[in-house]
């Protein structure tokens, strides 16, 4: 028996936005287990590595949105995943991503899927913002949400311990 999900499918320049598939999971338990992964609860060992990419995969069952996988055109191999992350413990969904390998980091990959998925939450299903938790010590998340417009939030809930909140608007929208 197959689950069939209506998942969109999406391409940008360089890249393809879709489904997570049981190809990804090689690479996303290669990240998971690696030193990375420090801000994703990592490093962790196969099994607790699985469970985190199910809890991603699990949430277009659960929630109607999750995270994509992000693909190179090219290649289709799956080299990251981004896009809203929603356990039950947070008050809203989390915009989140991240990049399997090292090699892919400065290409501006992240970026670009991002922005795709920004756009996506917001002009499909009409999402007036999302914030990303991020950690206090992930300089380059950091720094790639202010390229993506994201506000720093000084005094927001710390609903991720040593994290601070970073609010997605529209373009042109927001605050």
């Amino acid at each position: 028996m197959t689950l069939t999900l209506d998942i969109p499918r999406f391409e940008t320049e360089r890249l393809i936005l879709r489904a997570p598939s049981a190809a990804d999971t090689a690479p996303m338990l290669g990240f998971l287990a690696s030193d990375r992964a420090e801000f994703y609860g990592g490093p962790m060992n196969a099994n607790d590595g699985w469970h985190k990419f199910s809890a991603y995969v699990g949430q277009w069952v659960l929630r109607g949105y999750g995270m994509f996988s992000i693909a190179l055109k090219e290649t289709d191999h799956c080299i990251g995943i981004a896009g809203p992350f929603h356990p039950d413990h947070f008050h809203e969904p989390e915009m989140s991503w991240l990049l399997t390998s090292a090699e892919c980091e400065g290409k501006g990959y992240a970026a670009e899927a991002c922005l795709a998925v920004l756009d996506h939450l917001f002009t499909t299903h009409g999402w007036s913002s999302v914030v990303s938790y991020i950690d206090r010590a992930n300089t380059a998340s950091r720094k790639l949400a202010e390229r993506l417009g994201a506000r720093h939030e000084a005094g927001a809930e710390d609903v991720v311990p040593n994290c601070d909140s970073y609010r997605h608007f529209p373009a042109g929208g927001g605050a």
